[in-house]
């Protein structure tokens, strides 16, 4: 695959964890197909059909289902495998049970920063921060698991090699995220059985998946090079004109789709959820979308109609996709 993330990533030993999921899942199959050596690391998938198995995802890599609560585990994978960069994508969205969702995103990413301390062989670590998270608990779990990893590596990282960086992205859409709270799932769901579909008209900002992955890829080319000096959070911010409604968003996916019959229900909307901006110290260079959100609504909407006539297009499709972004100029 001739793009420039190619020759760095080629032979280098990357770990995922939350792996199973939509995002890690995107990251995983993109590190692959530039010859990556990819370990993931996470629960076995969540709901069916899922992206992991619908592209066949463990093929060509090691895959290991487990929690990043579970530290023999966790540190056998590292001490085995010897990870020089990691990705963090494994964290709880549910405030069904506030100790599981504190101790799976606060507790784990403690868990792997110290074996990555114990281990001495991380050059970059990367964790993924939902910064659209829905409720006041998963937000507040979030920001906490960030200066839990900031105060960490402050403490014990400052005079090593290892960088570490926090990304906030926006709410991802792409092809395989068969999450059940997700909105794209829901709209498909409408498109096949014909009843309306019911939400509250947020403003939500949305990216492609792939916009985040390529973001979490630069970081983590240079965080390898520069190491704690590179350590910061960074703000992935799509462009005011492509900030919409949920409503205005639904509309769009479904003329997408071919489904403008599909009745929408607005419901009293929820309380607002802030869109914390977060001081970018290292003075990072400013993150965009390389697609629009109409391109973006675009591939989600082919990738599933390929699965749909042929579920097992989904490699083929995920694949002809990352070829076709990484072609894009970057903004």
């Amino acid at each position: 695959m001739s793009q420039p993330f190619a020759a760095f990533y080629r032979g280098k030993r990357v770990l995922v964890t939350g792996h199973t999921g939509f995002a890690g899942g995107w990251l995983v199959a993109w590190l692959k197909l530039l010859g990556a050596r990819v370990c993931g690391y996470g629960l076995p998938p969540s709901s069916r059909p899922n992206f992991f198995d619908a592209t066949l995802l463990d093929r060509g890599m090691t895959s290991i289902f487990a929690d990043v609560r579970a530290r023999d585990t966790l540190a056998n994978t590292l001490a085995d495998f010897q990870p020089e960069i990691i990705f963090h994508a494994a964290q709880s969205a549910s405030s069904h049970d506030p100790v599981d969702l504190y101790s799976t995103n606060v507790m784990g990413t403690i868990n792997l920063l110290e074996e990555a301390r114990l281990t001495g062989c991380v050059r970059a670590m990367i964790f993924v921060n939902d910064s659209q998270a829905s409720n006041c608990l998963t937000r507040a779990s979030h920001f906490a698991a960030e200066q839990g990893a900031f105060a960490f590596a402050e403490s014990f990282f400052s005079e090593s090699r290892t960088g570490v960086a926090v990304v906030h992205l926006p709410t991802l859409i792409g092809g395989g995220d068969w999450g059940q709270s997700g909105l794209v799932l829901a709209l498909l769901r409408s498109v096949i059985s014909g009843e309306p579909i019911e939400m509250r008209d947020a403003i939500v900002r949305r990216a492609h998946v792939l916009d985040a992955a390529r973001l979490c890829l630069q970081l983590g080319e240079n965080l390898y090079t520069s190491g704690p000096a590179g350590s910061s959070s960074y703000e992935f911010v799509p462009a005011d004109d492509e900030v919409t409604s949920e409503s205005e968003f639904a509309k769009k996916f479904l003329k997408h789709w071919g489904g403008e019959d599909v009745q929408i229900e607005l419901l009293k909307p929820d309380s607002a959820v802030p869109f914390r901006s977060v001081n970018n110290k290292s003075g990072c260079p400013t993150w965009t979308a390389a697609l629009s959100l109409d391109h973006a609504i675009d591939w989600t909407v082919h990738w599933y109609k390929a699965y749909s006539t042929d579920p097992s297009s989904a490699w083929r499709t995920t694949e002809a996709q990352i070829e076709e972004y990484a072609k894009l100029p970057i903004k």
